[in-house]
């Protein structure tokens, strides 16, 4: 392993095996190993995300999901469409970037509604107060948002696509603030 960092200080060879101790800065810390076509090593820290007190696979959301993937196409009686198993797969992987990425920035989690719509999107609720989001998993590749704080719906409601995680951070420290400021 050819070590590239300028600034060696606190790393010291263990053994005769090549075994690298990194200095007390790096205590608790966790870093991947990626082996370059060179022959060298690549050193990259690793964010590990404790898991809160109900994890992104608790029993109410499994269940949940288990109810989209039963239904079949008229589930309500009015010619909906149910949802695809990859939609679902889609919307477990959305679910799982966004508690990840609320736990990461220290945001109150609570899990949402999972339900559908009358297309076969996948829709993922929460409430607070006076305050809603509701996040429409449309495809693989699309992912939308409605907020709302009230019933009318040209001033007391926004609407908009979530493109990177900092966009449902955003969206979630709204949903939870105190309601003198919301908006």
């Amino acid at each position: 392993m050819e070590l590239l960092e300028s600034n060696l200080d606190d790393l010291r060879v263990a053994d005769r095996k090549g075994r690298v101790t990194l200095g007390s800065k790096y205590a608790g810390k966790r870093f991947a190993l990626h082996e370059q076509a060179d022959g060298s090593t690549v050193l990259t820290p690793v964010l590990v995300v404790p898991e809160s007190e109900q994890s992104i696979t608790s029993r109410q959301l499994n269940d949940s999901f288990l109810l989209l993937a039963g239904l079949t196409n008229n589930w309500d009686g009015h010619g909906s469409i149910a949802p695809t198993n990859a939609m679902i797969d889609c919307a477990r992987e959305a679910l799982a970037l966004l508690h990840a990425g609320a736990v990461a920035r220290n945001i109150h989690w609570i899990d949402p509604h999972v339900g559908s719509n009358e297309r076969g999107q996948v829709t993922l609720e929460w409430w607070h107060h006076s305050r809603s989001l509701t996040v429409f998993i449309r495809s693989l590749d699309k992912i939308e948002y409605l907020k709302a704080w009230g019933q009318n719906i040209d001033s007391q409601m926004e609407d908009g696509e979530i493109v990177r995680l900092n966009d449902f951070v955003t969206l979630s420290r709204w949903l939870y603030q105190s309601d003198a400021s919301a908006m």
